[in-house]
């Protein structure tokens, strides 16, 4: 406890309060996010922390130097990742960024999702550093780039990773959630004929189909065991030419979250009897692609693994309560590298992408102070 106490006089609270706010104003998002890195960067310059730029995609590809911050302290190998994403999604044409305080909670795009949790990692590397607390076992951090579209940045990461323990500082209100959901997305497509919009008989509406085939398949998704743990999410569907036509185009995006065990065949499944049905009753004739598939796990609660972060836990006074996170992050790719990914971060995960979006600020510090219990418990210990 002398070291652990020694990290947790260096987290100075007013320091991670104007770095979670710097790096909130930033608007940084997916594709654009070197605002957001710069702040970073800046911050562990300025306390004296080394880092370093892992280039992301290839140069080849993308006239943009977009690149995940690393940052590795200790010997090798080490025993802890800690992974945040600094990108967040973008604004629609109607929103405005910009930032708000009122009392304790900090609004603004990516504040919970996931710049607070970047920051308090930030700050328990730095308090790390000042105390010149000595580490058994190295520590890494990566603030990745693309989790919200491309996944890149924690692809990147995954193709060196060594480490057999990774936290993820998505928001989950710093509830340990050592099982994953699944994710899919699916693109579905409707072709019908055209007709005048006063003659319906006379052609095939390709929404109308749509619309059949998706009520189908949230009909059927009902059935499922697992129906009131698995989220299907009608993202976008869009379609026709003008007034007075029926529509012979329609293309709609579907996102599911499958719980630990339940596999994308399912739902694959669920879409191919909707569409046989479908064929069969009307001309429009309907198709669908997989897009994207990210399995879910599941993680033992013995696992080995997990007894450093029950220890820091413990020894920061708060609950050791496991959870699942419901969403999608970057632990399935980290997951399939061979690490064992735990989300764990300050904030909501039900604000996240929203226009309310916020973060407790006294959660934050506390998210501080149980990271660097974290590296207390794995890399001093």
């Amino acid at each position: 406890m002398k070291e652990l106490q020694a990290i947790w006089r260096h987290i100075d609270a007013a320091r991670l309060d104007e770095l979670v706010v710097e790096a909130v104003h930033q608007y940084s998002p997916s594709l654009a996010e070197e605002p957001a890195t710069e702040v970073f960067e800046e911050a562990l310059n300025s306390a004296g922390v080394p880092s370093f730029r892992q280039p992301v995609g290839e140069e080849e590809e993308s006239e943009r130097d977009r690149a995940n911050l690393i940052i590795q302290i200790g010997p090798e190998p080490a025993a802890l990742l800690w992974v945040g994403h600094v990108d967040t999604i973008a604004l629609r044409h109607d929103e405005e960024h910009k930032i708000r305080r009122e009392g304790d909670l900090l609004y603004g795009l990516g504040a919970a999702d996931m710049k607070a949790g970047c920051a308090a990692m930030v700050e328990a590397v730095t308090a790390v550093a000042a105390s010149k607390v000595s580490l058994k076992r190295g520590l890494k951090v990566a603030l990745v780039v693309g989790e919200e579209e491309l996944g890149d940045g924690s692809e990147a990461v995954a193709d060196a990773l060594d480490v057999p323990l990774t936290v993820i500082g998505e928001p989950t209100g710093l509830i340990p959630c050592i099982d994953h959901y699944g994710y899919l997305e699916y693109r579905l497509s409707a072709a019908g004929r055209r007709a005048h919009a006063a003659l319906p008989e006379a052609g095939d509406n390709a929404i109308h189909a749509m619309l059949a085939w998706i009520t189908d398949i949230l009909r059927r998704t009902a059935r499922l065991s697992a129906h009131d743990q698995t989220a299907v999410n009608l993202r976008e569907i869009r379609g026709g030419t003008g007034l007075f036509v029926l529509a012979d185009q329609c293309e709609a995006l579907l996102d599911v979250h499958l719980p630990p065990g339940v596999e994308g065949g399912v739902v694959a499944g669920i879409i191919e009897e909707a569409k046989r049905e479908l064929s069969a009753a009307a001309a429009a004739k309907v198709s669908f692609d997989e897009l994207f598939w990210a399995p879910g796990y599941a993680t033992h609660p013995d696992d080995a693994r997990l007894v450093p972060l029950r220890r820091a836990f413990e020894t920061a006074g708060v609950l050791w309560q496991p959870g699942t996170f419901r969403s999608h992050s970057d632990g399935p790719t980290l997951y399939a590298a061979g690490s064992l990914p735990v989300v764990c971060g300050p904030g909501r995960l039900e604000v996240a992408h929203t226009r309310f979006e916020h973060v407790s600020m006294t959660e934050v510090l506390e998210a501080a102070r149980l990271y660097a219990s974290m590296i207390h418990a794995a890399c001093v210990e």
